[in-house]
């Protein structure tokens, strides 16, 4: 089971910060975990001093390791039936992220497998160390990679998707990288630097515009063309307050006041 301090919830700015905090266990995380994200995430979305959210994981060993296989042991042990994620009554983390109006960075401090690649997938940008890499190890274990076998084939292409998850091999920073999976690398010690610059300049762009150029994103993803352009979703940031201050800043010569409406 987790505790309290399995998941380290903070603030920093305008930046929504959750670590996973299992170093010993190379980050792996519990149900509860998953839960106690899902509901930061979901309450960051009704939060207007949110506006984006950061995920990393403690220590140098992992960003994570994917789902507590031995938390999944005893519940077998202990006779309860597995169920995969389209057989609960609740939303998976995974999909919370999707869903969610504010952008979500991965912050990738060192090897992302399983469950922890899954994270990483369903963030918007990936901010990746030197000494990480990917792995989606479920054909090996019998588990499925639900999500990355929805996500990943239209991420890179799916001849490489589906060798990534049919073999579950190690995937090299480097080759993770030419297939565009990560925005930025870096070094561990100036990793977490280079992710909060990229954040910075992030934060500088109009709250609206960026829950709306998310959203848009996400929903009109695969739909036909001229269907996703009539799709008019997330805030509209063309009759806001925020785009009058963004063209008299512009004209002004300064920096804008967003007001987040």
């Amino acid at each position: 089971m987790a505790d309290a301090s399995s998941l380290e919830i903070r603030r920093d700015n305008k930046i929504l910060m959750l670590t996973l905090n299992r170093p010993e266990v190379r980050n792996a995380f519990t149900a509860e975990m998953n839960t106690q994200m899902a509901e930061a995430i979901l309450a960051a979305d009704f939060d207007d001093d949110i506006a984006m959210i950061a995920i990393t994981g403690a220590g140098d060993k992992a960003f994570c390791s994917g789902a507590d296989l031995n938390e999944a042991r005893q519940a077998a042990d202990a006779g309860e039936v597995f169920r995969g994620p389209l057989r609960t009554t609740r939303r998976g983390l995974f999909e919370v992220m999707i869903d969610s109006k504010k952008p979500i960075m991965a912050i990738v401090n060192g090897p992302a497998i399983a469950g922890g690649f899954e994270l990483a997938l369903a963030a918007d940008i990936r901010i990746a160390a030197e000494d990480a890499y990917f792995a989606l190890p479920e054909a090996k274990r019998a588990r499925g990679a639900h999500f990355a076998s929805v996500v990943l084939p239209q991420m890179v292409p799916p001849g490489i998707a589906m060798e990534w998850l049919y073999t579950g091999r190690r995937i090299p920073l480097d080759e993770a990288e030419r297939w565009g999976l990560i925005n930025r690398r870096a070094t561990a010690t100036t990793l977490m630097d280079t992710a909060m610059d990229l954040a910075a300049e992030i934060l500088t762009s109009a709250p609206l515009s960026l829950q709306r150029m998310k959203l848009t994103y996400r929903k009109t993803f695969g739909m036909p063309l001229l269907s996703a352009l009539r799709l008019d979703v997330g805030p509209d940031v063309y009759g806001s307050e925020d785009q009058v201050e963004g063209a008299r800043a512009y004209l002004e010569k300064r920096d804008p006041v967003w007001k987040g409406r």
